[in-house]
């Protein structure tokens, strides 16, 4: 018997040790830590006393003490309260401690209406009226402490925070000592939980609505579609970081705070799918999509669960991680850059998730880094997201601007194609004419001219008029006949031109008993030589064949035609070689006609040489270029 009842008192002992004990009012102080620096001293309470009390005085019993921070309290308070939800947190402190140092009350992650006095006087509340709801939950006070407050002795400091029935309430880390020293650790806190998070957020609004512009004046890039739904979802979600006040109903505010999670990450998955152009990506969007709405609903059976924040929260990390097997097969497959990146963001969303989830109050699995990761992820996640699509948009407009480019050198080549092809048909047309014309000429000189000649011989013949009358009219119509020559079209062949002179010129050589030796070799075109240079080259031929008739007293002539080099340029030569008695350079009466050869030698930009044989007879040379600059 002795046995089991002293079993039983050491079992109820222990038992009352893990209920939370009943403080006694009386000037006993909470347990706390100090810290001590060149800005001065900082007390950090360990526990405080709690009260669930109604009542709008501070209560005078009543009070449990527990460890500090408390901030999953909603559950306990529903029990005893029947409205809103509040509580009282009191804390006690050796004012001599500070000595003349001016001290504030430093107090975070206190839900949601925060009011706080030291010794029974009101110093501080973070709303105007009961009527206004607040976020509190998120924003670090620094509160200011009159000298004048404080007694030599104990110092009392009491928090009371207030909620909405739904909302949770909890009393954060509570702390007093001097101003300098707590002010470092406010600003500090203030920055990167509230003033970062709400500039780069408001940021990342106004830019999703500029894409979101930018989308509805290109609907077929789904990307900036989805990428201004990442920034807008992720700033619906984020709002609640940064916001003090709420600017909706509170219940509303807290289930859209809650759910945009789930479509901030859908978003982000979906828009992912869309700049990797994934296969298979609209199912995989549809399938992300589909997620969210069952986290939702998953959410919505454990609404009234204490495990609904870390299942919901660990359920959104499966989701990302779901996706990020599908992105690691697509970097791995396709070696992408992109893909690579977007991976290595996604896993550090998906750690700094895991980082925020440990610190829920009824998870407490950790402080962390003592603020949360998320309104930062958002807006890293999209403004990595618009870089990379500003990339992309960038070499698509390198792209275009060097297909401009390439497109104006064709159209360039184009037009010079073209009017080089309206030149040729100019010139084509300007041939023609010419042909038609040069035809008409040769038919109106041969059937005019010539026809009068002919019949002028023919008389003159039947008449019997002296032979130079005959001769003269004979040379007349050889003269005719070279000139319709000249008119025919011979595209530069030389050869041509030379035989059609010899054929004019055959028989009056014979009828002068002189003997002609054709030594005509194949010679390449002369391209610039058209009628009126085939004029001048026939005309200065026929001079030079009239001299042999006239003066040489030759028995035969020789023409000749080759290919020949002069000054490394290629061109042909003309020969004209007799055996006759040479001429005297002393004489001028042939040096009228020498001179027109001369003349017309300059006109074809050509060499002529005109020179006695050492075996007798005369030898004209004229040597022609392939390609020459011609005189008019």
């Amino acid at each position: 018997m002795l046995v089991r009842f002293f079993g039983l008192l050491l079992l109820s002992a222990f038992l009352m040790a893990l209920q939370p004990v009943e403080a006694q009012d009386d000037n006993s102080n909470n347990q706390f830590d100090v810290q001590t620096s060149n800005a001065g001293k900082i007390i950090r309470f360990v526990d405080a006393d709690f009260s669930f009390s109604e009542i709008s005085d501070i209560p005078d019993s009543s009070w449990i003490r527990r460890e500090l921070p408390a901030l999953w309290l909603s559950d306990e308070a529903r029990k005893v309260q029947g409205g809103d939800l509040s509580v009282w947190a009191r804390v006690r402190f050796d004012g001599t401690a500070f000595e003349k140092d001016s001290i504030s009350i430093f107090t975070e992650n206190n839900r949601e209406r925060v009011s706080v006095s030291i010794n029974g006087v009101d110093i501080f509340r973070n709303y105007a009226d009961d009527r206004h709801s607040m976020l509190g939950w998120n924003h670090p006070y620094l509160i200011p402490v009159s000298n004048s407050l404080l007694k030599p002795g104990t110092n009392e400091i009491v928090i009371r925070a207030e909620s909405g029935r739904n909302h949770s309430l909890g009393i954060g880390t509570i702390a007093v000592g001097s101003h300098n020293a707590l002010a470092s650790h406010f600003e500090s806190q203030y920055f990167f939980r509230i003033d970062a998070p709400k500039t780069l957020n408001w940021t990342m609004l106004l830019l999703s609505v500029f894409v979101f512009i930018m989308w509805l004046g290109r609907r077929q890039e789904m990307e900036l579609f989805w990428l201004s739904l990442t920034g807008i979802s992720w700033f619906v979600r984020n709002y609640h970081f940064f916001a003090e006040t709420i600017p909706i109903e509170p219940l509303l505010f807290q289930q859209i705070t809650y759910y945009s999670i789930y479509f901030a990450v859908a978003d982000t998955l979906a828009f992912c799918a869309e700049f990797l152009k994934l296969r298979y990506r609209k199912i995989i969007i549809i399938i992300m999509l589909g997620i969210g709405v069952f986290l939702c609903l998953s959410r919505f059976f454990l609404i009234n669960t204490n495990h609904t924040d870390i299942a919901s929260n660990l359920m959104t990390v499966g989701l990302f991680g779901s996706f990020l097997l599908i992105l690691a097969h697509h970097a791995w497959k396709g070696q992408s850059p992109e893909s690579w990146l977007l991976l290595i963001l996604l896993s550090l969303a998906a750690l700094t998730g895991v980082h925020d989830i440990g610190r829920i109050p009824n998870v407490n699995w950790w402080t962390g880094a003592g603020f949360h990761f998320q309104p930062y992820i958002g807006f890293l996640l999209f403004l990595v997201f618009l870089l990379s699509l500003a990339g992309r948009f960038l070499s698509a407009l390198s792209l275009v601007e060097e297909t401009n480019v390439h497109l104006e050198k064709s159209v360039k080549e184009a037009t010079d194609a073209l009017a080089a092809s309206q030149q040729a048909q100019r010139k084509m047309e300007v041939e023609r004419a010419l042909e038609t014309e040069r035809e008409r000429l040769m038919r109106e000189m041969h059937d005019g001219i010539g026809s009068s000649l002919v019949t002028a011989l023919a008389v003159a013949r039947q008449r019997k008029d002296p032979p130079s009358t005959i001769t003269t009219l004979q040379r007349a119509i050889g003269d005719l006949k070279i000139t319709v020559d000249s008119l025919a079209p011979i595209e530069g062949d030389v050869v041509t031109l030379l035989a059609n002179l010899r054929h004019r010129m055959e028989r009056e050589l014979s009828q002068a008993g002189i003997t002609s030796i054709w030594q005509v070799e194949e010679c390449p075109p002369l391209d610039w030589m058209d009628a009126g240079h085939s004029l001048h080259l026939l005309r200065l031929l026929q001079e030079a064949l009239s001299n042999v008739l006239q003066h040489a007293d030759a028995s035969s002539i020789t023409l000749s035609c080759k290919s020949s080099m002069r000054q490394n340029k290629s061109g042909v030569l003309i020969g004209i070689v007799d055996d006759g008695i040479g001429f005297n350079p002393s004489d001028r009466s042939g040096s009228k006609g020498l001179g027109f050869m001369h003349q017309r030698a300059e006109i074809l930009n050509g060499a002529l040489t005109i020179e006695n044989l050492v075996s007798g007879g005369t030898a004209v040379k004229l040597w022609l270029a392939q390609a020459s600059v011609l005189q008019d």
